[in-house]
C-alpha cells in the first residue's frame, strides 16, 4: 500500500514561549534546501484548546528508506559525523524545546507529496489532526476505506487531504492531516459532525477498523506548504543548512 516516500512527525515539547522562535529555527534548517537533506513540509502550532500545550509538530519528508538510512548515518555514526552546522542548529534548539515524541510514516497511495501540496495549491490557515488507533494489522486497511469512503465527502466539507500516513513499527496506528481555509470552516465541521447523514455513515463504517481517534487542531506557520503566504526559502537572514 505504501508510497514510496517516508516522513518524519515530530511532536515538540516547547520551553516557555518558545514556540516561534523554535518554529523559526525549524524553517532555517529546513526551507530552500540544496544539499539533499529532508525538506520541511510544515512547522504548525498546536491549538491548546484542542490538546496538550505548548507543542509545535513539524512534518518532514525524509524521501525512500534509503535516504532515511543515510540520514541516520550522519546522526549516530562516529564515521561520518554530525555536520557542524546541524550541531550548531541542535544546541541552539535545546534553549526552546526540552523534548518531544517523533513517528516514522509510511504514505499511502493516495496521500499527496510535498510538490503536489503546491501543485494543487492545498492552502488554508487551520489543519485537522486525526491519530487513530486501529485493531491490529488495520492500519492499511482504515486508510483504504478513507480513501473508498469518506475522502469524497471530507472535500465538500472543506476538508482537503494534506496527508495519509501509516506509522512504522507498529500496524495500528494511522495519521491524518486535513487542510481547512480558516477556523470557520473548522468549527463549522464540528458543529455537526457527530448529527449529519454522511459523518455519521463514515464513522459507523470507521469503527469497524478503528478503535479510537484523537484529534487535535494544527495552525500551519507561514513556514508551512498549505500557508497562502509560504515560500520555500528560509527566514530573512538565516542559511545555515544541515542533514
Amino acid at each position: 500500500m505504501a508510497k514510496s516516500k517516508v516522513y518524519l512527525h515530530e511532536t515538540i515539547d516547547i520551553v516557555g514561549t518558545g514556540s516561534d522562535a523554535y518554529k523559526r529555527a525549524t524553517a532555517s534548517l529546513g526551507l530552500g534546501r540544496s544539499d539533499g537533506g529532508a525538506p520541511l513540509v510544515g512547522t504548525f502550532q498546536q491549538s491548546g484548546s484542542t490538546g496538550e500545550w505548548p507543542k509545535v509538530v513539524n512534518l518532514w519528508e525524509i524521501g525512500d528508506w534509503g535516504d532515511w538510512a543515510r540520514s541516520l548515518d550522519k546522526q549516530y555514526t562516529r564515521a561520518s559525523g554530525q555536520p557542524p552546522e546541524l550541531k550548531r542548529w541542535w544546541s541552539d534548539a535545546t534553549a526552546h524545546r526540552s523534548g518531544g515524541f517523533d513517528r516514522i510514516l509510511e504514505a499511502a497511495p493516495f496521500s499527496p507529496t510535498r510538490a503536489e501540496l503546491l501543485e494543487q495549491r492545498v492552502q488554508g490557515l487551520a489543519c485537522l489532526q486525526e491519530i487513530a488507533t486501529t485493531l491490529p494489522g488495520q492500519a492499511e486497511r482504515y486508510l483504504e476505506e478513507v480513501e473508498a469512503h469518506w475522502l469524497k465527502h471530507a472535500a465538500r466539507r472543506g476538508l482537503r487531504l494534506m496527508g495519509a500516513y501509516t506509522t512504522a513499527m507498529r500496524d495500528d496506528e494511522a495519521v491524518l492531516l486535513w487542510c481547512l481555509p480558516g477556523f470557520r470552516q473548522f468549527t463549522r465541521h464540528l458543529s455537526d459532525v457527530r448529527t449529519a447523514r454522511t459523518t455519521r455513515r463514515w464513522a459507523a463504517r470507521a469503527r469497524k477498523f478503528r478503535v479510537s481517534y484523537r484529534e487535535t487542531l494544527l495552525v500551519p506557520s507561514s513556514w508551512c506548504v498549505v500557508h497562502p503566504d509560504f515560500r520555500d526559502a528560509p527566514p530573512e537572514g538565516e542559511t545555515d543548512r544541515g542533514q
